[in-house]
């Protein structure tokens, strides 16, 4: 795979940042594993696989809950070995990275057994349906001594990262606002019926995104409130809408608005970041498929708006990033960015949004005791 485009100014358009100077690129090592998967399911197939065919990385195996499964992804992506029984992915030495990408109430026990095997892991998020499982499955990686990667690939969104470039080089002076809202009817599985596994479903199964990226964006809120709902007649548990706000030391509001179960198919995911100096608004394309966008301006030209154009994707070209940054990590032996100690502080700031709903109170994030990271 070639360099990893860069963004480009309209032309005739001057700014003090350059668009075609964001560097929203991957950080890619020199180094590559052999990856092991475990789970064959859709997102298997349209993200993962062909980000690592991309970039040339090799899948000696493949497992499935369904043998069939499980071979039909190999057949696909021309991988050698494929079964029906996860351990043939854990305990062949071949293997030196397991990507899991399962119904997340199997995440800890599939996830600490290939800790425990001495593998590194890529686990898909949630990391788990609980902080107490994620914090075993963390706690699990530290014994092992391995590295400990979750799947949040929307940091890797073209417009969020650019978006933390400008953050970076102060484009928005003191942050005063920020939202993300999404409409959007979701591609909720069968097994989220399963209410006894499943009975969280909105906060926990998509607006993690968005409040991973509003970590990635600003670091870590003092508090949220949270008010959930269920869309009338819906067959599932869970909440299918999320309205939350984050409140930050520095004053900055950060909000959001998911909306799983509209009837009508005009489908949209926008954010704004507002800035005394600067200010930043676009699209996510999510999940029509299309290119992400962003526009930005500046208090010195208020009526100039910034249009960078990118031509890469979240959805597969993320998951390059993703799997590329485990690799960094064990090249370079350190905690990736999205290590599951990271992880956890996301999860600690969703089970507070539950609490804040349930208790209908704002609640502080140090409320939330974490006992590993």
């Amino acid at each position: 795979m070639g360099p990893w485009p860069r963004s480009h100014p309209v032309e005739g358009e001057r700014t003090v940042i350059d668009p075609g100077e964001l560097d929203i690129a991957p950080r890619l090592g020199t180094e590559s594993y052999r990856i092991g998967v475990i789970g064959a399911g859709k997102i298997v197939r349209e993200c993962h696989l062909p980000a690592y065919r991309s970039a040339g990385w090799e899948v000696v195996r493949i497992a499935s809950r369904t043998a069939a499964s499980a071979q039909a992804a190999a057949d696909e992506f021309r991988i050698a070995d494929a079964s029906g029984d996860f351990d043939d992915v854990i305990n062949d030495e071949r293997v030196e990275v397991v990507d899991i990408s399962l119904p997340s109430h199997r995440h800890r026990e599939v996830a600490v057994a290939a800790l425990d095997a001495g593998k590194h892991v890529l686990l898909q998020k949630p990391m788990a349906n609980t902080l107490e499982d994620a914090q075993v499955i963390v706690a699990a990686a530290d014994r092992a001594g391995v590295k400990l990667a979750i799947n949040q690939n929307g940091r890797w969104d073209p417009a969020i990262r650019a978006c933390r470039e400008l953050l970076d080089r102060g484009v928005f002076g003191q942050l005063v606002t920020a939202s993300i809202e999404m409409r959007t009817r979701q591609p909720w599985q069968e097994y989220w019926k399963d209410d006894a596994n499943y009975p969280r479903l909105m906060l926990l199964g998509m607006s993690i995104h968005h409040l991973d990226q509003f970590r990635y964006l600003f670091g870590e809120p003092l508090e949220i409130t949270a008010h959930l709902a269920t869309y009338p007649g819906q067959p599932w548990a869970g909440e299918s809408i999320a309205l939350y706000v984050l409140r930050y030391e520095s004053g900055l509001l950060a909000t959001g608005f998911d909306d799983g179960f509209p009837w009508t198919r005009d489908w949209s995911e926008n954010y704004r970041i507002e800035g005394i100096e600067g200010i930043a608004r676009g699209d996510i394309g999510w999940p029509s498929e299309s290119f992400s966008t962003l526009e930005f301006t500046t208090r010195d030209r208020p009526d100039t708006w910034i249009k960078p154009a990118f031509t890469r994707k979240w959805f597969p070209d993320a998951f390059l990033a993703t799997m590329g940054e485990l690799f960094l990590a064990i090249e370079e032996d350190r905690e990736a960015s999205i290590s599951g100690r990271d992880n956890l502080s996301t999860l600690r700031l969703i089970e507070a949004g539950y609490r804040s709903a349930a208790e209908r109170r704002t609640v502080r994030l140090d409320e939330i005791r974490l006992t590993s990271g």
